[in-house]
């Protein structure tokens, strides 16, 4: 776990960019970690540890529809562009996790689900770091930068 003096020189120093790539890769890690506690049947901590995924997913993709799409549609000037592609894949990551929650609560194997899962992260994260992210750091003015370093924070510093 970062402590707040590294957390602070991270979000500062490090390219918004990067810092979300690897918030990506802690996300990666957080799922991995959820499927070998099922596979050896530790259902308590696989649900406990998929609340802690699904929160920090859902607060991932929040500041993403709410501070970085926006700023990408206003240089861009398409509303209905990427970022409405980006944000129906939101929506669709949202209904596997629903299926994956009720398989966790009902003791069912969740394979399938997560693969399902894994497979849409893997394309839309692709598509976030290799477009929107560079595209809103090169083009969003500094304040927009700073709000959302200032967001970013939290999810770095949560233990898990």
């Amino acid at each position: 776990m970062l402590t707040e003096t590294s957390q602070i020189k991270l979000v500062s120093e490090v390219p918004v960019s990067l810092v979300l790539e690897l918030h990506h890769r802690r996300l990666d890690e957080m799922l991995d970690r959820v499927e070998m506690d099922v596979e050896i049947g530790d259902w308590s901590e696989a649900r406990t540890g998929f609340a802690r995924f699904q929160v920090e997913l859902e607060e991932h993709m929040r500041i993403e529809e709410e501070m970085i799409f926006p700023s990408f549609e206003a240089f861009t000037r398409s509303p209905g562009g990427p970022t409405a592609v980006m944000r129906a894949e939101h929506d669709q990551i949202r209904q596997v996790l629903t299926v994956l929650e009720g398989f966790l609560g009902d003791e069912q194997p969740i394979d399938e689900a997560t693969l399902a899962l894994e497979a849409l992260l893997s394309v839309h994260n692709d598509k976030e770091e290799r477009v929107i992210y560079p595209m809103f750091e090169q083009h969003a003015p500094p304040e927009a930068c700073a709000a959302l370093k200032l967001e970013l924070r939290p999810l770095l510093g949560h233990s898990e």
